[in-house]
């Protein structure tokens, strides 16, 4: 556990470094505290990392706890691919009814969090790598559409996938998972720049201690969730600093 509190303490450290400075001006003092006082609604698409019990989402539940949080995370879910021949785990496909889902239980969106890409990164859809990219911007597009409908403009944030492990400790559906997912999150970052959404590079920050935040290789411990809970937090409350 020392050795867990240690990493925590750097990663927080790294990422409090990585949030963009708010820059000073007259009315900056009264940001803050505005931001503390709003509670947002928002929707989280992911895959097994979200739905765990002790996932990300309910990690970020325990950190915002003013914010009603409206979870969509599957095991197996992807960006844009039928996994293992399932168009359920398909979130393209079924992004118009997890919307209109969304909509019914929250009545507006403050912010949207996607972290998916993990089973896209699976050896199966290997030669199918670059349409993934193609497959987030449809997906964009479509939410974007969907928010207009609802006269809503949710601020949309991707958060990259997680690393993998070396291949040693990984099943055989997910060995060379870590270089396609390095290639992703490239592609997902420039993505993100061009469509006008909020690029949360978890990927960088857990890879030098990701061995130690998971045994498998894929799915991150209970230590690694709160990390990436910890990592969006500081993105969305540099975003309620700088939001009206």
């Amino acid at each position: 556990m020392k050795q867990f509190s240690l990493i925590s303490r750097i990663i927080l450290s790294v990422i409090i470094l990585s949030v963009p400075c708010i820059q000073a001006d007259a009315s900056s003092k009264e940001k803050p505290k505005r931001a503390r006082d709003k509670s947002l609604n928002i929707l989280t698409l992911g895959d097994s990392n979200g739905a765990l019990p002790f996932g990300w989402v309910n990690q970020l539940r325990q950190i915002r706890t003013t914010d009603t949080i409206f979870n969509i995370s599957i095991s197996g879910n992807t960006i844009g691919y039928n996994n293992n021949g399932r168009t359920s785990l398909n979130t393209l496909a079924n992004i118009g009814n997890h919307m209109e889902k969304a909509y019914a239980g929250l009545g507006r969106i403050d912010r949207i969090i996607i972290m998916l890409g993990t089973n896209d990164c699976k050896a199966v859809f290997s030669d199918s790598l670059q349409f993934v990219p193609g497959n987030m911007k449809m997906m964009i597009d479509e939410i974007r559409k969907i928010a207009r409908e609802h006269k809503d403009k949710p601020v949309i944030y991707i958060v990259s996938p997680p690393p993998f492990g070396p291949d040693d400790m990984l099943e055989e559906k997910y060995k060379g998972g870590m270089e396609r997912v390095t290639q992703l999150n490239r592609k997902l970052e420039i993505l993100a720049g061009d469509e006008s959404v909020i690029f949360i590079d978890a990927f960088r920050i857990l890879s030098p201690v990701f061995r130690q935040l998971t045994a498998d290789g894929v799915h991150l411990s209970a230590e690694g969730q709160r990390m990436i809970a910890l990592i969006i937090q500081e993105n969305l409350k540099h975003q309620d600093r700088v939001s009206p």
